[in-house]
């Protein structure tokens, strides 16, 4: 049973508690204009959800503000669904006023389907708690947040830092995908380095086009491994494609 308190005082929460590891149960939700919306339409991205009793109080229109702003740097590979049991309505009027465009307001008026199934509902408001839950491409949760007292406002940049890092959770069998693809250990260990140092921005499609070319004969395979495992290239981006380059110059996959 998670321990939150309302104002200081207690209040039970309800439903089946999350934690990391866990397979994210589906959900149906209602969207701003009325429209069913499931946890599995986003089954290709990395889902932030961010849980708050009503956007008509202080700190939950804060926390969609703050989540709204780190959308925008977050990259279209991580999804952020805002969720509460305030009706549609009032979730569009707010996103309206306020200018929020880049999270996916959702509402668990109907039947408490969100809260019962992710432990969220809280018996005596009839409200959701406050709280963050990170869940990967593969739908397992990674990291789950019940805000100890509902008044106060959740780990952001916790939240965020978990969510960058399920990006890269399936990169762990990276290696033997390239294997497969027929790189050498060396080749192999030299490629995961230069990924980890650049795994921020989406690999840009001119350089996986260039180093299919490299590979020789693999370019659909380790191109396709490229832009679905790596978030690469910053602003060294120059730097780290000098390095691939030049050692795969002499030691192309035959």
């Amino acid at each position: 049973m998670v321990d939150i308190t309302f104002r200081g005082e207690p209040v039970t929460v309800t439903g089946n508690e999350t934690g990391a590891g866990q397979i994210a149960p589906d959900f149906t939700l209602t969207g701003t204009a009325l429209n069913p919306v499931k946890l599995s339409d986003f089954k290709d991205k990395v889902k932030i959800i961010s849980v708050f009793p009503s956007i008509d109080t202080g700190v939950c229109a804060l926390q969609t503000k703050r989540f709204n702003n780190e959308a925008s740097k977050l990259g279209e590979d991580i999804v952020i669904l805002c969720i509460s049991k305030d009706l549609p309505f009032a979730q569009s009027r707010f996103c309206g006023a306020e200018g929020i465009d880049k999270v996916i307001m959702l509402s668990d008026y109907k039947d408490n389907e969100f809260g019962e199934k992710y432990g969220f509902l809280l018996k005596e408001l009839g409200l959701l708690t406050r709280g963050v839950i990170v869940i990967d491409k593969d739908n397992v949760v990674q990291y789950v947040e019940y805000v100890k007292e509902v008044a106060e406002e959740p780990n952001y940049r916790k939240a965020i830092d978990e969510a960058k890092n399920a990006l890269h959770y399936s990169a762990a069998n990276l290696a033997t995908k390239l294997e497969i693809a027929g790189l050498t250990n060396e080749q192999i260990e030299q490629t995961l380095s230069i990924l980890k140092n650049h795994l921020e921005k989406r690999l840009p499609p001119f350089i996986t086009d260039y180093l299919g070319e490299i590979f020789d004969g693999k370019k659909l395979e380790i191109s396709d491994i490229l832009k679905t495992q790596a978030e690469v290239f910053t602003d060294e981006v120059k730097d780290a494609f000098t390095k691939i380059t030049e050692f795969f110059a002499k030691k192309t996959v035959r």
